[in-house]
């Protein structure tokens, strides 16, 4: 035990120093692990906004559509046999509207989760 006290004291500067240096090491290390950590949420989080990016164009386009559609039809003369009901179109709007939320809704759990 004397023995250590005595080399202790005598390099005591160069102990001071040497720990010193493994602090500044062992906080480097962190800050790289960090660092790297930090990139690879970064690409994640790309990926997941590109993804939903995709996904909203799709719906944009598909109400687009319906809504080209739907001027279509009203720019048609209507005939009564080739005339559908609407409640059926409301009811089918309505579910194609809840399956696209559903849609968004699992998607968006998917990447947060």
């Amino acid at each position: 035990m004397e023995e250590l006290l005595q080399f202790a004291q005598t390099y005591k500067e160069i102990l001071a120093v040497a720990g010193a240096a493994f602090l500044v090491l062992l906080l480097f290390t962190y800050l790289i692990r960090i660092l790297r950590q930090i990139k690879r949420l970064n690409k994640s989080l790309r990926n997941i906004s590109e993804n939903i990016q995709a996904y909203v164009d799709v719906v944009l386009s598909e109400e687009e559509e319906t809504e080209e559609q739907n001027d279509m039809a009203m720019a048609r003369p209507e005939t009564p046999h080739r005339r559908e009901p609407e409640p059926y179109t409301q009811f089918s709007e309505e579910q194609k509207r809840i399956e696209d939320e559903r849609l968004f809704n699992s998607v968006l759990q998917e990447y947060f989760s």
